[in-house]
């Protein structure tokens, strides 16, 4: 039996880290429709089991190491932006972020220093804030 499944899966993808996150995101909504008993929840999470198993036996293992690639850079740029937000959160005691009032670029200020002029390093532009 083993060296049967081990054959029927030689050419397939199989799993990964995005059918992994699908999985556990279909038992979430599963176990949310069985709480709550709203439909939608039932049926988001038997399509994406249904997504997580069609990716694990797909044969294009090309069109899923691109979606798996995608999933990751996703991924990664929201656990930096997650990780941006938990630095200024823990630096708010002794710095005051506020953003360019022209390019939104954010700027970091210590706290304490009064009404100072503040410039942008990326467009130059100078305002006043209080810190």
């Amino acid at each position: 039996m083993k060296e049967k499944l081990r054959r029927f899966m030689a050419s397939r993808y199989g799993s990964d880290a995005l059918n992994q996150f699908l999985s556990v995101a279909s038992i979430a909504c599963l176990t949310a429709a069985l709480i709550s008993r709203w439909a939608a929840f039932y049926y988001i999470g038997v399509v994406l089991m249904v997504y997580s198993l069609f990716r694990m036996f797909s044969r294009n293992i090309a069109a899923r190491t691109a979606e798996n690639y995608k999933f990751y850079t996703l991924r990664d740029r929201i656990a930096g932006w997650w990780r941006g937000v938990r630095a200024r959160w823990d630096s708010r005691r002794f710095y005051r972020y506020y953003a360019c009032p022209h390019c939104r670029q954010k700027l970091r200020v210590p706290r304490g220093r009064g009404r100072i002029q503040i410039s942008c390093p990326k467009c130059g532009t100078q305002f006043i804030r209080k810190s």
